[in-house]
């Protein structure tokens, strides 16, 4: 055999073991989609002050699991609670992004009251024009804090509410 021939073996060999890898990864890759399909899914999912949902596509509609601590119900969507189920939903959602709102400004007033403590035992004083753009940012994130504070209050009546009337029914 010439050396012609065995490159032309070898490239061929290559050319049949890269079509059989792209059809075996094809193949794998397609095998998982009719496993779980049949099976529900999660569609969306939330958790809060102890609240928590999770929504299930199911074969009939939908299916949601509700609960506060450890405590789940397990509730099907019809025309009579989705409007509370949403609500629900919406609340605890908030709820989450005021807990983190008021987190990261407290965090914010932490970090101006230490970079305050720092420049003034380095200087012995603070000038006028820095302390008052140090009482600014100190007092916009009191403001944040309060407002986060606020609607967290709100969003836990909200939830609590929605959750009773829910489970109760």
């Amino acid at each position: 055999m010439s050396r012609e021939k065995i490159e032309d073996l070898i490239e061929r060999k290559m050319e049949l073991s890269n079509r059989l890898l792209l059809l075996f990864t094809m193949l794998f890759t397609m095998l998982p989609v009719h496993i779980y399909a049949a099976a529900p899914f999660v569609i969306g999912e939330g958790e809060a002050g102890g609240y928590q949902y999770t929504v299930l596509k199911g074969e009939d509609g939908l299916i949601w699991k509700i609960g506060y601590q450890n405590h789940l119900v397990t509730i099907d969507e019809n025309e009579g609670n989705q409007d509370h189920l949403d609500r629900f939903r919406t609340a605890v959602n908030d709820l989450d992004s005021h807990k983190f709102g008021l987190i990261l400004s407290i965090s914010y007033l932490i970090i101006v009251g230490i970079t305050t403590l720092i420049f003034y035992k380095k200087t012995k004083h603070i000038p006028r024009v820095s302390g008052m753009i140090i009482v600014c940012l100190a007092l916009g994130a009191v403001y944040y804090a309060i407002t986060s504070f606020i609607g967290m209050q709100a969003a836990i009546e909200d939830v609590g509410y929605y959750y009773v009337s829910l489970t109760d029914s």
